[in-house]
């Protein structure tokens, strides 16, 4: 529930005196509900699109808040699609990742009986690829749903997959006027097609101060949030930890909170006109991880495709430049995390240079990768899980590989499974897959 003020009620710091989380995520969690058949495999080969014209910053282009449009879910089923597509609204031509995310707000509603529905969203996969290390307790996201007094917005078999994972994870905001977010997709070929049915929320830092979520040791920022976004809240903590005047300190606990922030941009901010932006926080960020075609985006870098020798010494040019000539975190000692689809991952620090991790399913195995929506998402909560248990980003880099490669095998969520009290996730194990990865990189990469 939420109280007068908007804050989650049922939860506030002050009555919540228990762990500390590890992992607390402001990224979404919704119904997506698919209109074309989900596209099965991975294609390793984007269409081109045509690359900015300036890579002059400037303040344009920014991602803004926007309250949540609340409609009935009945607005999910009306008549039939008419075989046409409407033009990219989202963003400026050529200013995102080289696979589009685009509008279908001019396309009528599919039949009831073509809609796809399941769970969705950046939280839900980070805080997926935590859960594979770390106990739900540890783990924390806010999930809006409607009033107890109003009709159930939650499906039964919905909430029942969230219990599954673990129901500490999930703080329920239940205010007046919230709803669960839900969105529209249709794939196209490549092409990924959305449309927001209740809008993603954007949260306050006096809203996550109020929640389970607001001790967190690492916070993790995904869509819906731009550079920009994440520069308000980075004001909004720099608020609450000045008191009268006066910095809190790390001895006021009950108080202060300086959170490692995790972040990866939404899409249709990837664009020159954020870059801007995107340097002014970076200082402020723990960890930086947008994928190869979202950096360039930023750039004004044109594609490059996986098989183009350059698209390495690009992106290790781009991780430097971040490193040295921006500062990331204090004192320079934040990680920059690019990820590169099949080509896997590369991580860069001041102390312990560039690295390359392949992704786990490579070679004869790339046809186990069925879908990878959400496999960015699941990397970073990987990550985290990974900081958190070894302190060592190099490490982590592994944790998350072996996260993302148990969201990629599937369509949807990956299946946790108990054998004599031990979780099994797609019917393998965590730890067997970061063995076997660990031997395969031993070799190549310095943990």
């Amino acid at each position: 529930m939420t109280g007068t003020d908007g804050e989650p009620s049922s939860h506030r710091l002050s009555d919540s005196l228990g762990e500390r989380p590890i992992l607390a995520s402001i990224g979404t969690v919704l119904i997506d509900a698919f209109d074309s058949p989900p596209r099965p495999v991975l294609d390793t080969v984007s269409p081109t699109i045509p690359s900015p014209p300036s890579i002059l910053p400037s303040a344009s282009g920014a991602s803004q808040p926007s309250s949540p449009v609340l409609q009935s879910a009945q607005q999910l089923i009306p008549p039939s699609i008419p075989n046409r597509l409407v033009t990219p609204t989202a963003s400026p031509a050529g200013s995102g990742p080289s696979t589009p995310q685009l509008s279908l707000d001019d396309v009528p509603m599919p039949n009831a009986e073509d809609v796809y529905e399941m769970l969705g969203g950046g939280a839900l996969f980070a805080l997926v690829g935590a859960r594979f290390w770390l106990p739900p307790h540890k783990l924390k996201t806010l999930v809006d749903r409607a009033p107890e007094h109003e009709e159930n917005d939650l499906p039964a078999e919905v909430e029942e997959k969230l219990d599954t994972l673990g129901k500490d994870i999930w703080v329920y905001n239940r205010g007046e006027g919230t709803r669960m977010t839900r969105a529209r997709i249709r794939y196209e070929g490549d092409v990924r097609f959305f449309q927001p049915i209740v809008k993603a929320p954007f949260r306050t830092v006096p809203q996550l101060r109020a929640s389970l979520l607001g001790r967190a040791e690492y916070l993790h920022i995904s869509p819906p949030y731009s550079p920009e976004n994440v520069n308000d809240l980075l004001v909004q903590l720099r608020e609450h930890n000045n008191v009268n005047g006066n910095t809190l300190t790390d001895g006021d606990d009950n108080e202060r909170w300086a959170p490692k922030i995790v972040f990866e941009p939404t899409p249709p901010s990837c664009h020159p006109g954020q870059r801007e932006w995107l340097e002014k926080i970076i200082p402020d960020i723990y960890v930086l991880s947008p994928n190869h075609e979202e950096l360039f985006s930023f750039y004004g870098i044109p594609k490059i495709s996986f098989s183009d020798p350059e698209l390495r010494p690009t992106v290790e040019r781009l991780i430097h430049h971040v490193l040295h000539n921006i500062g990331i975190w204090k004192d320079g000692t934040g990680i920059v995390v690019v990820r590169c689809g099949r080509l896997g991952a590369c991580i860069g620090t001041v102390e312990g240079g560039l690295k390359w991790c392949p992704a786990y399913f490579e070679g004869e195995q790339e046809h186990r990768v069925r879908d990878v929506t959400g496999a960015g998402n699941s990397f970073l909560g990987g990550f985290v899980a990974g900081l958190s248990v070894s302190d060592n980003p190099y490490e982590a880099l592994l944790y998350a590989t072996i996260s993302a490669s148990f969201v990629v095998e599937q369509f949807g969520l990956p299946t946790l499974t108990s054998d004599d009290g031990e979780e099994r996730w797609n019917d393998d194990s965590p730890k067997r897959r970061l063995e076997d990865l660990r031997q395969r990189m031993s070799s190549t990469l310095t943990l």
